[in-house]
C-alpha cells in the first residue's frame, strides 16, 4: 500500500535539509545570543537551580539535618519495606511511602549540592570557616554541617531516590497507571523488584544493551517499559534530576582539580603576596593535595631554608589524614620529596612510623637524615608510645582463676612475632648512631633532638659526651645543651661541661656556661673555672659565665678573691668588665661586696660607675658594706655615678637614717638625672622614708618632668598621705606632661579608697591623649570604684573606640578583673571579641569566660570557629567552665575535635564529656580522637565516649587498656566492666594501673561502676580509690 507524504526527499536531499537545519538552528542561537535572550534564558535558569538549591538546603536543614547517614538510609528503607509489603488493597499506602524517601533524598542532594558550593567558596577565599579576617563572608552551614554532608549521604540520597521513585511508580499502575508501563508478556502481575529494575536499567541506560543481547539471542530477559506519555514524563524528570547531580558532581571535580592545580602553582610563586594566599589555603583540600604538591615538589630544582620549612607545616595543617600518603612518598626518588615527608610525619606526632624513619636514618642524602633526626626528636619528646606493661605481674599476685587464661596467652605468643620496639628508644638509638654522620648539619640535628627528648635519652650521655669534640662549633654547642636536658649522672656531665670552658672559640664556651647554669646547685664544682671567663674578651662569655654563676650558687672564697684580683688589675678595661660581671651574677655576689666598694674609689669613672651599678643589683645582702660608700657616691664627680649611687641606694632596704638624709640632699643636685634617681630610691624605700615627704613635695614641683613624676610616685610609696601630699597629686593629674599624670595615678591608684570625688577626677582621663594615662587610668580605676556604671562606660569606650590595641587589651583584662559584676559589658567585649586585633579577641574572650554574661554562649561560639589557636583555646576552656552547656553549641564543640590546636581538641572533648547525652556524630570523632599523641586529648576523650553506647565503642576501650597512661587504662578498664560482662583484659589492666606508681594513676578520672567479682575479691581497696576519684579538665584557659 502507498503511503502519502506532505514532504518526501531522497536520501541526498535529506542529508542537505538535516545540515540546512542545523546551521539554520545555528544561525538563530547567534542571533538570539546577540540580543541577550540565550543569556537571559540561562541567568533565569540558574536563579531557578539556584533557588532550588537552596530550598532543599533549607528542607533538609529543617527535616533531615538530626539525621547522620546510616540513620537517613535506615529511614528511608523503612519506608520502601513498608510500601513494598502493602497488600494490593492499599495502593495508597504504596504512593505515599514511595514519595517519602523520594523527598528525602531530593532534598538531601540539593543540600549536598549547596554544602559542595559553600566549600568551594571558601577554597577560593571567597568565605571563610572561621573568624573572617581578610573581608570574607563567613562559610556557618559548611562549618556546622560540613562533616556531615559529603559523599556518603549523597549515596544514601540517591539509594532513597530511586527506590522510592521505583515504589512511587508501583503504586500509580496499581491505581491508574496499567497502561502506563508495558510489562512483559502480560502474564503477571510486576512486584516492586520489577519496577526497581525498570528505575535502575532507565537511569544507567541498560535496557538498549539487553535489547541488544536479545536481538543477538544471547540473553531474553523482559522488563517494564512506559508505554504512555505519563510514564515517560515521570521518567524524564527522574533522569533530568539526575544528570543535573551528576552534572554537578562532573563540574565540582573538574573546578576541585583545577582549583588545586592553580593554588599549587601558586605556592612555588616567588611573589610573597600570593605564595602567602596559597599556603594558607592548601589546607582546605584536605588529604587530597598531598600527592599532586608533592608530585609538583619533583620539578622543583632546589628548595630555599624556608620552603623546606614551610612545606611541611602546610602538610601537617591537613591533619592525621595525609599520615598515609607521606608514608607512601617516604621512598619517593627524589629527595627533596622524602625529607617533606618525612618532617611533616614528625609534625604530625605520627609515632607509628618512628621504625620506618628510622630505616631513613642511612638515606644517601644529607637533607633527608637531617629531617630523619628532626622527626625523631619530635616524635620521642611525644612520649606516648604504648608502654611495654608487664600482664604477667597481675598473675604473681595470686590470681589462679587467671591461670588457664594465662597458658593460652603464652601459646598465642609463641605464635605471634616479637611485639615491635618502643618508640622512643629507637628514636634514641637511631639519633645516637647519627651522631658519627659525615654531614655535620645531620650531627647537629641529632644532638639537638636528643636533647629535645630530655630525660629518656639519658642512656645517649656518653654519646653526647664524645661530641663535645667535635670538630664543627655548632655540634659541640648543642651537645653542651643537650647534656643540660637529657639528665644521667651529674658529676659526669659537669665534668664534661667545665673541660668545655676551656674551649678556644666563644660560642662554645657560652654554652658550656649555659648549660653548666641550667644544672643549678649541681653545677657547683665549675664555680672555680666560671670565674676566670668573667674576664674573657667576648662579652657573650662573660654574661653566660656570671648568670651561670648566679643560678649555680654563691661565691666561694677563692672565686671573690679572684674576682677581687680582677677589680685590682691594671686594665681599666679588665676592672670595669669584673664589676659589670659581679653585678650580672647578683645576690650571689654577696662576699665581693668589699671589693666592689674599694673599687668605687677608683680613678676611672667607668669603673666607679661600674661598680656602684653592681652593688645595687646585689641589694640588701651587700647593705652593711656599700651604703657608706654610696652615700658618698652622692657627691661623685660624675653625675652618671651619682645616679647610680642613688638609685643603688634605693635597693638596700631598710636602713639607716643617713641615707634618706643623704637621698633628700640629693633632690637638689644640679642634674637631673641624680635628682630622679634619688626620689625614685626614696619611694623604693617605702614608709621608712616618710621623713622626706616635704623634699618630695617640693620636688613634685621641679622644671623636669621626670623629676615630678618620680616625686609624685615616691609620694604614693611612702604611706599614708597627708593632705598636702594628696594636693599635691591631685595636681599631678592636671600636668602637662603624661608622665607625671600616670604617676599621679598610680600614687592615687595606693590610697584604697580616695573618695568619690577623687573617682570623678580620674574618669575624664580615661579619655585622656596619652596611651600611658589611659592604661593607668584603667588600671587604677576599677580598683578604686569598682564595677559603677561610670566605669564600666568608659572602659568598654576604651575596648570599642580606641585606636591603641595595648589600650583596648589593658581594658578588656581590667573588665575580666571585675568578674560577674561586670555583666553589663557583654555587648562590648562580644563585638570585641568578634572583631577586635587578635590579641584584643583572646582578652575579650578571656574577660567572657571570667565574667559569663548573657553573651557568653554566642561569644564561646565564636571563639571557637576564630582563625587565631589562641583564641579557640581560651574559648575551649571556657566552654569547660560554663555552667550548662546548650544544645546550639554541641555542633561547634564537635568540630572542634578536628582542630590542629592539642589544648581545642582536649577543652572540646572535655565539654563533650558533660553532656547528659553525647551525640552520635560525635563519637567518629572522638573515637579517632583515641588514638591522638597527645594524652590530655587521648584522656578526655576516652572520658567522653563513657556516654557512648557501649556497643559501639567497645572495640575502642579494648585497645585503650594497652595506653601508655594509667589513667586511660582504668577509664577503659571501667567502661568495659561496666557491661556487666566478663573482661579478663580489663581485669589485669585495671590491677597493673592501680599498681603505677605514676601520680596520674593515683587519681584517675573515671566514675566507676562495680567491678567483676574476681577483681572485687582480691582488690577492693584499689576499687575504693577508683570509685572515689573525681575529674579536672586537662587544659585551662592559658
Amino acid at each position: 500500500m502507498n503511503t502519502s507524504w506532505l514532504l518526501e526527499l531522497d536520501r541526498s536531499r535529506s542529508s542537505y535539509l538535516l545540515l540546512a537545519s542545523l546551521a539554520g538552528l545555528g544561525v538563530a542561537a547567534g542571533v538570539l545570543y546577540r540580543v541577550g535572550l540565550i543569556g537571559w534564558i540561562l541567568e533565569l535558569l540558574g536563579i531557578v537551580v539556584r533557588g532550588s538549591i537552596r530550598k532543599g538546603f533549607r528542607l533538609w536543614e529543617r527535616w533531615l539535618a538530626w539525621a547522620s547517614w546510616p540513620l537517613f538510609v535506615a529511614l528511608a528503607v523503612g519506608f520502601l519495606f513498608m510500601g513494598s509489603v502493602a497488600s494490593d488493597s492499599l495502593p495508597g499506602l504504596r504512593i505515599g511511602c514511595g514519595l517519602a524517601p523520594l523527598f528525602m533524598g531530593t532534598i538531601a542532594c540539593l543540600a549536598y549540592m549547596f554544602i559542595d558550593i559553600e566549600r568551594y567558596e571558601v577554597e577560593r577565599g571567597h568565605k571563610a570557616i572561621h573568624n573572617p579576617l581578610k573581608g570574607q563572608t563567613q562559610a556557618t552551614h559548611l562549618a556546622r554541617y560540613g562533616a556531615q554532608v559529603r559523599v556518603p549521604l549523597l549515596v544514601a540520597a540517591t539509594v532513597a531516590i530511586i527506590g522510592g521513585f521505583a515504589l512511587l511508580n508501583q503504586g500509580l499502575y496499581d491505581i491508574v497507571g496499567r497502561r502506563w508501563f508495558a510489562v512483559g508478556d502480560g502474564t503477571e502481575q510486576p512486584a516492586y523488584i520489577d519496577f526497581l529494575a525498570y528505575a535502575i536499567t532507565k537511569l544507567l541506560g541498560l535496557l538498549d544493551v539487553l535489547d541488544l543481547a536479545k536481538s543477538r539471542h544471547w540473553l531474553r530477559a523482559e522488563f517494564i517499559r512506559p508505554a504512555a506519555w505519563p510514564a515517560s514524563t515521570l521518567l524524564a524528570a527522574f533522569k533530568a534530576f539526575f544528570s543535573l547531580v551528576l552534572l554537578q558532581q562532573v563540574f565540582a571535580s573538574l573546578r576541585q582539580g583545577k582549583l588545586l592545580a592553580e593554588t599549587i602553582a601558586d605556592f612555588w610563586s616567588p611573589h610573597v603576596p600570593i605564595h602567602e594566599r596559597a599556603r594558607n589555603a592548601l589546607a582546605q583540600f584536605g588529604g587530597g593535595a598531598i600527592g599532586p604538591l608533592l608530585v609538583s615538589l619533583r620539578s622543583v630544582p632546589s628548595l630555599t631554608k624556608e620552603q623546606r620549612d614551610q612545606l611541611p607545616l602546610v602538610l601537617a595543617t591537613i591533619g592525621p589524614s595525609t599520615i598515609p600518603a607521606l608514608v607512601r612518598h617516604l621512598h619517593d626518588p627524589q629527595e627533596h620529596v622524602r625529607a617533606v615527608a618525612v618532617a611533616a610525619l614528625g609534625l604530625l606526632h605520627a609515632v607509628d612510623t618512628v621504625p620506618l624513619l628510622a630505616g631513613l636514618s642511612q638515606d644517601p642524602c644529607a637533607l633527608v637524615r637531617q629531617s630523619v633526626a628532626q622527626a625523631l626528636g619530635t616524635l620521642g619528646s611525644a612520649r606516648t608510645a604504648t608502654s611495654g606493661v608487664a600482664r604477667a605481674r597481675v598473675l604473681r599476685l595470686g590470681l589462679r582463676d587467671h591461670a588457664k587464661r594465662f597458658w593460652l596467652a603464652r601459646r598465642s605468643r609463641r605464635a605471634t612475632p616479637e611485639p615491635p620496639r618502643d618508640p622512643v628508644e629507637l628514636s634514641v638509638e637511631t639519633l645516637e648512631a647519627a651522631f658519627a654522620d659525615d654531614s655535620a648539619a645531620v650531627r647537629t640535628q641529632a644532638v639537638q633532638s636528643m636533647g629535645r627528648i630530655g630525660p629518656p635519652a639519658s642512656t645517649a650521655v656518653h654519646g653526647l659526651i664524645g661530641r663535645l669534640k667535635d670538630n664543627d662549633e655548632t655540634v659541640r654547642c648543642e651537645a653542651a645543651e643537650a647534656l643540660s636536658l637529657v639528665g644521667g649522672s651529674a658529676e659526669v656531665t659537669v665534668t664534661a661541661l667545665i673541660e668545655l670552658l676551656q674551649d678556644a672559640s666563644g660560642p662554645v664556651k657560652a654554652a658550656a656556661a649555659r648549660a653548666l647554669g641550667s644544672l643549678n646547685k649541681a653545677a657547683s664544682p665549675a664555680i672555680s673555672t666560671l670565674v676566670p671567663l668573667l674576664q674573657d674578651r667576648e662579652e657573650s662569655v662573660r654574661t653566660a659565665a656570671a648568670e651561670a654563676i648566679a643560678r649555680v650558687g654563691p661565691l666561694n672564697e677563692a672565686a671573690t678573691d679572684t674576682l677581687a684580683e680582677g677589680l685590682e688589675s691594671l686594665d681599666t678595661v679588665v676592672r670595669a668588665q669584673t664589676a659589670e660581671a659581679l653585678g650580672t651574677i647578683g645576690a650571689a655576689a654577696d662576699e665581693a661586696a668589699p671589693a666592689l666598694v674599694e673599687a668605687m674609689k677608683d680613678e676611672n669613672d667607668e669603673v666607679r660607675a661600674k661598680a656602684v651599678e653592681a652593688l645595687g643589683k646585689i641589694g640588701e645582702t651587700a647593705a652593711e658594706a656599700a651604703v657608706p660608700g654610696l652615700v658618698r657616691a652622692l657627691n661623685d664627680q660624675d653625675n652618671r655615678v651619682s645616679a647610680l649611687a642613688a638609685e643603688a641606694l634605693g635597693q638596700m632596704g631598710e636602713s639607716e637614717n643617713g641615707v634618706v638624709a643623704a637621698l633628700i640632699g640629693s633632690l637638689e643636685h644640679l642634674n637631673p638625672q641624680v635628682r630622679g634617681n634619688a626620689a625614685e630610691a626614696i619611694g623604693n624605700l617605702g614608709d621608712a622614708a616618710a621623713g622626706a615627704r616635704r623634699a618630695l613635695e617640693q620636688a613634685a614641683q621641679d622644671e623636669d618632668s621626670a623629676v615630678r613624676g618620680q616625686a609624685i610616685r615616691a609620694l604614693g610609696a611612702i604611706g599614708v598621705p597627708t593632705s598636702a601630699t594628696v594636693q599635691v597629686i591631685l595636681a599631678g593629674l592636671e600636668d602637662a606632661d603624661p608622665l607625671v599624670r600616670a604617676a599621679a595615678l598610680e600614687s592615687v591608684g595606693r590610697w584604697g579608697n580616695p573618695g568619690e570625688a577623687v573617682v570623678n577626677d580620674l574618669i575624664p582621663l580615661l579619655d585622656d591623649a596619652n596611651d600611658g594615662v589611659k592604661i593607668e587610668a584603667i588600671l587604677v580605676l576599677p580598683k578604686l570604684a569598682g564595677a559603677t556604671p561610670a566605669v564600666l562606660a568608659g572602659l568598654c569606650r576604651r575596648l570599642l573606640e580606641d585606636d591603641s590595641t595595648s589600650v583596648q587589651t589593658h581594658a578588656a583584662l581590667a573588665l575580666g578583673r571585675l568578674g560577674p559584676a561586670a555583666r553589663a559589658a557583654g555587648e562590648a567585649l562580644l563585638q570585641a571579641a568578634r572583631t577586635g586585633d587578635v590579641s584584643v579577641r583572646e582578652k575579650a574572650m578571656r574577660a567572657i569566660t571570667l565574667i559569663q554574661p548573657p553573651e557568653t554562649i554566642e561569644a564561646l561560639a565564636a571563639g571557637l570557629r576564630d582563625a587565631c589557636g589562641d583564641i579557640r583555646i581560651v574559648a575551649s576552656a571556657g566552654w569547660m567552665r560554663a555552667a550548662v552547656i546548650p544544645k546550639e553549641a554541641v555542633p561547634d564543640l564537635v568540630e572542634a575535635l578536628r582542630d590542629p590546636e592539642v589544648q581545642v581538641r582536649a577543652n572540646a572533648a572535655h565539654a563533650l564529656g558533660r553532656l547528659d547525652t553525647l551525640p552520635r556524630d560525635a563519637i567518629p570523632l572522638l573515637v579517632e580522637r583515641t588514638t591522638d599523641a597527645d594524652e590530655g586529648v587521648r584522656l578526655n576523650a576516652a572520658t567522653a565516649l563513657k556516654l557512648a553506647p557501649a556497643d559501639l565503642v567497645g572495640a575502642v576501650m579494648q585497645n585503650l587498656l594497652t595506653d601508655s597512661n594509667s589513667r586511660i587504662r582504668l577509664i577503659a578498664a571501667g567502661s568495659l566492666l561496666a557491661t556487666g560482662l566478663a573482661n579478663p583484659q580489663a581485669d589485669l589492666a585495671l590491677v597493673e594501673a592501680l599498681g603505677d606508681p605514676a601520680p596520674e594513676s593515683a587519681r584517675p578520672r573515671s566514675n566507676w561502676s562495680n567491678p567483676s567479682p574476681q577483681t572485687t575479691a582480691h582488690f577492693s581497696k584499689s576499687w575504693k580509690i577508683a570509685k572515689a576519684e573525681r575529674g579536672h579538665p586537662i587544659y585551662e584557659t592559658p
